[in-house]
């Protein structure tokens, strides 16, 4: 598949506000794409090259290096380039300029795949050590010399993190229920497996290349996150339970919100926003391995720092130390959390997800050890 078929999807979705534009958009671009790399072009449309969650390392090329790269790619000094990005306010649109400009087009080039573009970048993402730079800038480059102006324009916003469509997960959801099902009123079901795997891609691959039967095939999996749910707000106290019927009221806790799962001693830890914090938190490994009675289990939880001298709770903002990739051992002494649960999801082998809260709940009770570290949020 071409990537100009890809840039100009892009360029009509970027030139739109209507959502039932961009729907369009999606679904005519959706329908043109070969199903075996479907997921890296819905990988791209994001903007990235893999699910969250995976931790993988971003692309993130600086402003200063993709003007180099621009550079060599145009036969332009770095300084046009970068006068070039000062009048447009845009390096996309900066590089799309200048190869347009440029005298000698590159003899016997072959248009530029999608799968060509997208192992070039994930090349540059995993790039690393002595020379990296360079040769993130040399990978750029030769992409960019055999890129059509506006393929330049797009390769450039996805590489320093600006593509910036506009496309929400649902809109995506949405456009590929109604291309390989033939209607959006599927999409609660496209939406329930992205949930519980929280990959689009994977989402759209499978829905591509197995219809609606290989989506509802999606089950939880240990190691991968579930999309925390979030909180919906209301006027009142007495405007939910008019919603709901029947509410409980737990604490709020000022903490970080982490899903955990455990499988045997094998601890995995992910942030509300799918980011893998079990390295920066070890005590909260631990706590887990001994307060979680499950041999296998998935829970939700808010951490919270504590004063190791007085055992008081600490504000939001000293737990934010904790947030870090060296001194770890140091500030888990400094600000060891404590661990309030108020969800589980999954429980040796069994999706808990479409239970209701109370079940969800008495099995909370009856799978955590509670003492003074760890402890079930009280409910009324």
């Amino acid at each position: 598949m071409e990537f100009s078929t890809l840039a100009e999807a892009f360029e009509r979705i970027e030139a739109t506000t209507k959502r039932l534009e961009m729907l369009d958009y999606l679904v005519e671009l959706f329908k043109k794409t070969p199903p075996e790399i479907i997921d890296k072009v819905v990988y791209l449309t994001q903007g990235k090259l893999y699910p969250d969650y995976l931790g993988m390392p971003e692309l993130g090329i600086a402003d200063k290096l993709a003007m180099r790269a621009i550079s060599m790619a145009s036969g332009r000094p770095v300084a046009e380039v970068e006068r070039s990005y000062k009048e447009l306010g845009d390096l996309g649109a900066a590089a799309e300029a200048l190869l347009a400009k440029k005298a000698v087009m590159a003899l016997f080039s072959e248009p530029l795949t999608v799968e060509r573009v997208y192992a070039t970048l994930d090349k540059i993402a995993k790039t690393t050590g002595p020379g990296s730079v360079d040769q993130k800038i040399r990978l750029l480059a030769g992409l960019l010399t055999d890129a059509k102006p506006k393929e330049a324009r797009y390769i450039i916003r996805i590489v320093t993190g600006r593509l910036r469509l506009g496309v929400a997960d649902m809109t995506v959801l949405d456009a590929l229920a109604q291309a390989f099902t033939g209607s959006r009123e599927n999409r609660p079901i496209l939406e329930r497996a992205y949930n519980l795997s929280s990959d689009l891609g994977a989402v759209a691959k499978a829905v591509a290349e197995g219809g609606l039967e290989a989506v509802k095939g999606f089950t939880i999996q240990l190691g991968r996150p579930v999309r925390c749910m979030l909180a919906e707000r209301l006027p009142s106290p007495e405007e939910v339970i008019k919603k709901l019927g029947r509410a409980a009221a737990e604490w709020k806790m000022d903490g970080l919100r982490m899903q955990i799962h455990k499988d045997g001693d094998k601890v995995v830890i992910f942030s509300r926003r799918l980011e893998n914090l079990t390295e920066q938190f070890p005590d909260a490994v631990d706590l887990a391995r001994t307060h979680v009675k499950a041999e296998r289990a998935i829970v939700e939880c808010e951490a919270c720092a504590i004063d190791p001298d007085t055992g008081d709770l600490l504000p939001f903002q000293e737990l934010m130390h904790r947030r870090r990739k060296y001194g770890i051992e140091e500030a888990a002494k400094e600000y060891p959390v404590a661990l309030y649960m108020f969800d589980v999801l999954y429980v040796d082998g069994e999706d808990l997800t479409t239970r209701p809260y109370i079940e969800r709940r008495k099995t909370l009770e009856d799978i955590i050890v509670q003492d003074e570290w760890v402890k079930v949020i009280p409910a009324i």
